[in-house]
């Protein structure tokens, strides 16, 4: 085989692994706009990162039972104890009704490598599960949002580990 066919198969293996390895990075980061992350949301992207083990009242605002997942980079950070989460770390917490039916959402994804105050990052607030829900919430710095969260490490109240 000549160099430059070896060299050309080579660089398309390597592209076929890291492809996929690239994409489900991106697949932890939720969009920070309101309709795509509702498809995001409804597709159920978030169901495979850790999560608390069971519903549990809210300690918060959010709305009677809540399930909390976090992607990959926040677990990370919250199991090194670092003083700051990287940009990209995302947390959705799922809102339940007494039944236990999902009935919306609460997002949280950190968009810039400063938090600033909680300008860094973005909240979300769904109050349903379908495109005609209310929305309660998002934008990036969102006050009602901050002033909860500012209690937390980094804007993050979660326990860890993971309870419940």
């Amino acid at each position: 085989m000549p160099c430059s066919m070896l060299a050309a198969a080579i660089l398309c293996l390597g592209a076929s692994l890291v492809m996929p390895l690239a994409h489900a990075q991106a697949g932890d980061v939720p969009p920070a706009e309101p309709a795509s992350l509702l498809k995001w949301l409804q597709a159920g992207s978030y169901k495979k990162w850790p999560k608390e083990s069971t519903p549990h009242r809210s300690m918060g605002l959010h709305r009677s039972q809540v399930m909390t997942y976090l992607n990959p980079a926040l677990d990370r950070s919250l199991q090194s104890k670092a003083g700051a989460h990287p940009k990209g770390s995302a947390a959705v917490k799922e809102l339940l009704d007494e039944a236990g039916k999902l009935s919306g959402w609460a997002v949280s994804v950190k968009t810039s490598a400063d938090s600033e105050g909680g300008k860094g990052w973005y909240w979300y607030e769904m109050l349903g599960a379908t495109s005609n829900a209310n929305m309660a919430s998002q934008a990036n710095g969102m006050p009602l949002c901050i002033g909860c969260h500012t209690r937390g490490r980094d804007l993050v109240l979660t326990p860890y580990p993971l309870e419940w």
